[in-house]
C-alpha cells in the first residue's frame, strides 16, 4: 500500500540511500546536508509497505518577507518511475506546506517540461560573458589586511534588493561548503563574495555578490584566483555589473496566489 507522509528521524538511513542511488551524491556533501540542513519536517516521503520509494525536500526560506520554499532533491526509485508517484508526492507536500510560493531548479530540459505540467512557471536570470581583458579594465586594486565581515547575509540582501530567495548566514556558509566540495572556489572579501568554478575554457561564476560600486575589488580577487581567458556570470536581473542576456533559470509555483514576475534563486543546491 502506498503511503505519503512527512519524514521522521527513523527514515534517515533510507533517505541517504535513495539520495546516493539517484543523485550519486558525494559522501561528504551528503553528510553535510543531513548535519546542517535536514530536519524531518522539511522532507516528504512515499512508502510502499516498509520500502521508501520517493522523497522530496522543501527547504523553507522567504521571498519579499513572504514564506517560500525551495523544492530540492525530488527522487523516485527507478522501478517506480512513470507511475505518477512524484506528482502525487509534490501535490501532497504543497497542499500541507505553509509556504506561499515554491521554487525549484530543474536539472534538465525534460524536467522543465515536467514541472510546467505541475503548474510551475519559468524564471530567468541574466547571463553575461566577458573576456579577461574586459574584466581587467574593471578591476580595482586594493589592500585589506584582515577580513572583518561576520556574515554575508546583509551584503547579499543589499546587493540583490528585492525578488530573491532570502538565505541567512548559516545557509550561506553551508552553501559555501557544499559548493566547495564540488570544486568551487569561494572568494570572500570585505565587500562581498563570489562562487566560481574553473570549467577549463571559461570560469563560471554562479554567484557574484557585492554592492555595484565595489564590484571592481571582487573582480580583482577573481582574476587573481582564476587564469581563464573567458568568464561567464550568472546574475540577478537587479545586478547591473555587465550587459548580459536573459536566459531560463529555475521555476516557480504560486500556492496562495502571490505571483511575482521575476525571482532570483541564487546559491541553489543543484
Amino acid at each position: 500500500m502506498i503511503k505519503l507522509r512527512i519524514s521522521e528521524e527513523k527514515d534517515i538511513n533510507s533517505l541517504k540511500e535513495l539520495f546516493k542511488d539517484v543523485f550519486n551524491e558525494n559522501d561528504e556533501a551528503l553528510e553535510l546536508f543531513f548535519k546542517r540542513i535536514f530536519k524531518p519536517e522539511i522532507c516528504y516521503v512515499c512508502y510502499e509497505g516498509d520500502e521508501l520509494i520517493a522523497m522530496v525536500y522543501i527547504i523553507p526560506t522567504t521571498l519579499n518577507t513572504r514564506k517560500a520554499g525551495y523544492l530540492y532533491a525530488a527522487a523516485t526509485k527507478d522501478e517506480f518511475r512513470g507511475a505518477g508517484i512524484m506528482k502525487g508526492l509534490i501535490h501532497y507536500a504543497l497542499s500541507i506546506t505553509a509556504q506561499e510560493v515554491c521554487i525549484t531548479l530543474p536539472a534538465s530540459d525534460s524536467l522543465y517540461e515536467y514541472y510546467a505540467k505541475l503548474g510551475f512557471k519559468e524564471l530567468s536570470c541574466v547571463s553575461a560573458e566577458l573576456s579577461r581583458q574586459e574584466l581587467e579594465a574593471m578591476a580595482k586594486p586594493y589592500e585589506i589586511n584582515e577580513l572583518v565581515v561576520g556574515g554575508y547575509c546583509g551584503i547579499r540582501n543589499r546587493a540583490l534588493k528585492d525578488n530573491f530567495l532570502f538565505w541567512n548566514n548559516d545557509f550561506i556558509n553551508y552553501a559555501f561548503e557544499y559548493n566547495a566540495l564540488y570544486g568551487a572556489k569561494i572568494i570572500k572579501n570585505n565587500f562581498g563574495y563570489a562562487v566560481a568554478y574553473d570549467e577549463g575554457e571559461f570560469c563560471y561564476v554562479s554567484e557574484l555578490i557585492c554592492d555595484e560600486r565595489n564590484a571592481g575589488y571582487l573582480i580583482t580577487d577573481l582574476l587573481s584566483e582564476f587564469k581563464n581567458e573567458k568568464f561567464k556570470f550568472h546574475l540577478s536581473p537587479n545586478q547591473k555589473f555587465f550587459n548580459g542576456k536573459t536566459e531560463r533559470y529555475a521555476m516557480m509555483k504560486s500556492i496562495t496566489g502571490y505571483n511575482p514576475e521575476s525571482v532570483y534563486l541564487g546559491l541553489a543546491l543543484e
